[in-house]
């Protein structure tokens, strides 16, 4: 060991004792500008979640600058799909429901059951005439469009398709003739099977 090592090595065990720790010319590879932006001190911290740090009286105001919104869900909500040519949305949550919602006034259209377990994704067909929500409970439910109505909230149930449980399932584009039944391989995968 040469003599510069062992300096270096004693350096070391003394920054081990002190705990601090300070860097040598040669270990700088940039120097940034300062830009005026310091860290805070810890009395300086806030916390959001309670309101502290706040002074006296000053009010929190979140503001909501989404376009739309959607409030009947009771808790998380996991997806959100929309209509390929009408102002309809989907959506599904953690309370096992789904609902269709007209996207220009946020008015719920139809309240999407059946599901024992969360909805975790939903989508519309390519036609639109037809949508499906998943859920954690394996099943696939699916409804459609009434046909003879000019109304975007008539919806009716078509059907339900019984899986695995626990299963997660991208809907992605339903065609109307794979919707009679699927097939459960045992390991996840769902394989729909055309109508005869």
């Amino acid at each position: 060991m040469d003599h510069q090592e062992h300096e270096r090595e004693h350096e070391l065990d003394q920054v081990e004792e002190t705990d601090e720790a300070y860097l040598e010319e040669d270990d700088v590879l940039a120097e940034l500008p300062e830009d005026g932006d310091h860290p805070m001190d810890e009395e300086d911290g806030v916390d959001i979640a309670h309101g502290e740090g706040f002074g006296e009286g000053e009010e929190i105001v979140w503001e909501d600058s989404s376009i739309q919104h959607f409030p009947t869900h009771r808790s998380s909500v996991f997806v959100v799909s929309t209509h390929p040519t009408l102002p309809i949305a989907v959506s599904g949550g953690e309370d096992d429901l789904g609902y269709l919602w007209n996207i220009e006034d946020g008015e719920e259209l139809v309240k999407l059951t059946g599901h024992a377990d969360s909805v975790t994704c939903a989508g519309f067909s390519a036609d639109g005439s037809m949508v499906a929500t998943g859920g954690m409970d394996g099943k696939i439910r699916i409804w459609r469009k009434v046909a003879k109505s000019e109304k975007i909230g008539d919806w009716e149930f078509l059907t339900e398709l019984q899986g695995p449980d626990e299963v997660v399932v991208s809907l992605g584009s339903i065609h109307p003739s794979m919707v009679d039944k699927y097939s459960d391989y045992g390991d996840g995968y769902l394989v729909a099977k055309m109508a005869s």
